[in-house]
């Protein structure tokens, strides 16, 4: 694995351990990492001056928003919904994948966090990839910070049925509480926004179909096996996991009090932004998600006012009359 690699592995595990409030520090997180072996059978470790950079690099590259805690000795996250966006699987996806899903595995629901262990352990001893084929490991997308409750007897169930190719039958209670049962063929699980997802297709079609794993509520494989289709695994990277038209020409105006986060964002989002002289910033979006907008300039209370185009104003408008109606 090369330095890359094993940096980014180091800097997704620093940021599950401030997750989790476990304030890591250079020094004892560098005794942690000696814990685990790597690809040649030797410690993962490395020195605390290393992990000090890499501490640095996440909070100057990747905007991290850590803050060190005196009392604890440690670090935290002051905002704990921020989410690592580097991902965790490049080039090398065999050595990184079994590498990254072990360093991974305490962010991941009970049971499966050890089973996921155990597996991994067992494929590093034997030198096979009989745990990971090339398309599992394209479709795994590791992250952090669950925010919604999961079963994890059903997570586990939905785990093995991707990973061994089987078609399943699922119930699933979707947001208005309907429940009914769908044959389904899960090629992809995703981490998204704190919510866990799997994706694929309707038995039988390519149909697409996408269920948050939290509302699925029973579960049974062993129905038929499928092929991971890897033309869905390839549209999904490029273009998401959701299939949402984007919105072109949205322009913002963005109070002075909130400008300091649009620039920390302006790395990411590349959107164009215009200083006006007190302070506050127009800014005009790439092409973005309409839906996504909305949420957020509702939850900024009043510090956006949406410009371009009127169609968008008028949707933020009547959610703003609802909201008042309803609060009233």
């Amino acid at each position: 694995m090369d330095k890359k690699s094993e940096q980014l592995l180091r800097k997704l595990k620093f940021i599950a351990e401030a997750k989790m409030n476990n304030y890591p520090n250079a020094g004892d997180f560098a005794r942690k990492l000696s814990q685990y072996e790597g690809e040649d059978g030797e410690p993962f470790g490395c020195s605390a001056r290393t992990i000090a950079r890499d501490i640095k690099d996440l909070i100057e590259v990747h905007k991290a928003p850590l803050e060190y805690d005196a009392a604890n000795r440690g670090y935290y996250l002051r905002d704990p919904n921020w989410e690592f966006q580097v991902p965790v699987f490049e080039e090398d996806f065999i050595s990184m994948a079994l590498l990254g899903t072990r360093l991974a595995s305490d962010i991941l629901p009970a049971p499966l966090n050890q089973d996921v262990d155990n597996a991994i352990a067992q494929t590093m001893a034997t030198n096979t990839s009989e745990f990971f084929d090339s398309a599992m490991i394209e479709s795994l997308l590791c992250a952090s910070g669950i925010k919604a409750s999961i079963d994890p007897e059903i997570f586990k169930e939905v785990f093995d049925a991707w990973r061994k190719k089987q078609v399943v039958r699922l119930t699933y209670r979707n947001p208005k509480g309907e429940v009914a049962e769908h044959t389904f063929e899960p090629h992809i699980i995703a981490f998204h926004r704190g919510i866990w997802y799997v994706k694929g297709y309707k038995y039988g079609t390519k149909e697409i179909r996408l269920y948050a794993i939290q509302r699925i509520t029973a579960l049974h494989g062993g129905i038929d096996c499928f092929e991971t289709d890897k033309k869905l695994l390839e549209a999904t990277r490029k273009k998401g996991l959701f299939n949402y038209e984007k919105v072109s020409g949205i322009k913002l105006h963005c109070d002075a009090s909130i400008a300091f986060y649009i620039y920390e964002q302006q790395k990411k989002f590349k959107s164009r932004i215009e200083r006006q002289d007190d302070d506050s910033l127009i800014v005009t979006l790439n092409p973005t998600i309409e839906h996504e907008v909305i949420r957020w300039v509702l939850s900024e209370a009043g510090r956006i006012q949406v410009l371009e185009p009127k169609s968008l104003r008028k949707k933020i408008r009547e959610a703003g009359k609802n909201i008042y109606t309803k609060n009233s």
